[in-house]
């Protein structure tokens, strides 16, 4: 009769919490084909590319051109990962998920000279998320400074709080 109120209380806070412990990261537009779809190669600039996607996460100066890279997580606990002892979700727990990626080319002149998309599978552990966490308090993210300074030159905005979450879900992908 005892063990049923011991069982309730924790069978309840079991089922609730698979709710609370999904994560999104990132630009949600990057996982509907019908925003990025629009953009046409040979014809959109980079300020058109900007106005549907936002900010990229990354931008990489290339030979040719200009890589701008989209991305957007979404992920859930694994079943381990909702064990509310101390440690076995640390330990034993960890995020599956979708990873969505955009990638978009510029030619030198800022026209969109190729556009793909990708999406995967992706596992990530809680305790490698974690280091990744304090190492990315250590580090110096020099995409922060590439985007920000590709932003200026298009004459947008830019904003730190997506170029904090970018980097961490970069991280997430090492």
């Amino acid at each position: 009769m005892q063990m049923r109120y011991v069982l309730f209380p924790f069978m309840a806070a079991l089922c609730l919490t698979p709710a609370a412990c999904s994560v999104t990261y990132g630009n949600k537009s990057v996982a509907s084909p019908a925003v990025y779809g629009a953009l046409t190669p040979g014809k959109s600039v980079k300020t058109d590319v900007y106005d549907a996607l936002g900010q990229p996460s990354d931008v990489v100066t290339m030979e040719k051109g200009v890589l701008w890279t989209y991305r957007y997580r979404k992920a859930k606990n694994n079943l381990l990962g909702n064990v509310p002892l101390f440690g076995v979700n640390l330990i034993a727990g960890g995020k599956n998920g979708d990873v969505y990626t955009v990638l978009a080319l510029f030619d030198r002149k800022g026209v969109l000279a190729s556009r793909s998309s990708e999406q995967k599978k992706l596992y990530t552990s809680n305790l490698a998320s974690l280091k990744r966490t304090l190492d990315g308090m250590i580090e110096d993210d020099s995409s922060h400074q590439r985007v920000e300074a590709e932003m200026k030159k298009i004459g947008r905005p830019f904003d730190p709080d997506a170029a904090k979450e970018a980097m961490l879900l970069e991280k997430s992908l090492d």
